[in-house]
């Protein structure tokens, strides 16, 4: 499925006014090897919906993460058996209770922000990943299947390195030269989801949904 985003500077330069500018520029003080029940505050800034069940789920059972045999390259430069050890570690989040795919990797994204996209509920796994959208609204079920984590991961990946997409990023690059590809693709998607997602976007389902890029291409 290909979708064309136009003007992917001016939707990176839109994302400058968004309160996710916070999260991305946040450094954490805690350890980028191990999560920490303290990891939890900055998601808030991106609409978690983190609760006392997750900060329980961390205190207990952070040990089983192992950040530290993560790959140590950016997304785009991984092979297929590195995502596949990324998205191991994301679905082990979403095995403990109050997690899920979205959640988990907002939290993840801070350790790893070259390797670990941002796996929203909606603007990920009901919009981008979705051919019935926009004409059908995202929808915002929580995601916790290894499959389908791993599934976006490669979707991802594949946008990251496509040829027709490598001016663009170079273009993106320059406007915020300290920025991942991954957490550009995230700026990007974002400004574009939200201002398609909109009470206006909840179309009759008999109407074709226009024709659309991949991100940042």
């Amino acid at each position: 499925m290909d979708r064309v985003l136009e003007d992917a500077e001016q939707l990176l330069v839109a994302y400058r006014t968004d309160d996710g500018l916070r999260y991305l520029d946040f450094q954490p003080s805690t350890n980028p090897h191990r999560v920490m029940p303290e990891d939890l505050a900055v998601t808030i800034l991106i609409n978690s919906r983190v609760g006392a069940a997750a900060f329980k789920s961390v205190q207990d059972r952070a040990g089983e993460l192992g950040l530290d045999r993560l790959p140590s390259v950016s997304l785009e430069e991984t092979t297929p058996e590195e995502r596949a050890q990324v998205a191991d570690v994301i679905a082990t989040m979403t095995s403990w209770r109050g997690f899920a795919a979205s959640v988990a990797t907002k939290i993840l994204h801070k350790k790893r922000p070259a390797l670990i996209p941002i796996l929203d509920n909606e603007a990920i796994f009901g919009a981008y990943m979705n051919p019935r959208w926009p004409a059908h609204r995202a929808s915002q079920d929580s995601v916790y299947a290894r499959s389908r984590i791993g599934e976006a991961l490669e979707w991802i990946t594949t946008d990251l390195r496509r040829a027709d997409n490598a001016a663009t990023w170079r273009g993106l690059s320059e406007l915020e030269p300290t920025r991942s590809r991954t957490e550009l693709f995230d700026m990007v998607w974002w400004v574009y989801f939200r201002s398609v997602q909109s009470p206006q976007a909840a179309r009759n389902d008999s109407v074709a949904p226009d024709r659309l890029s991949r991100p940042a291409g």
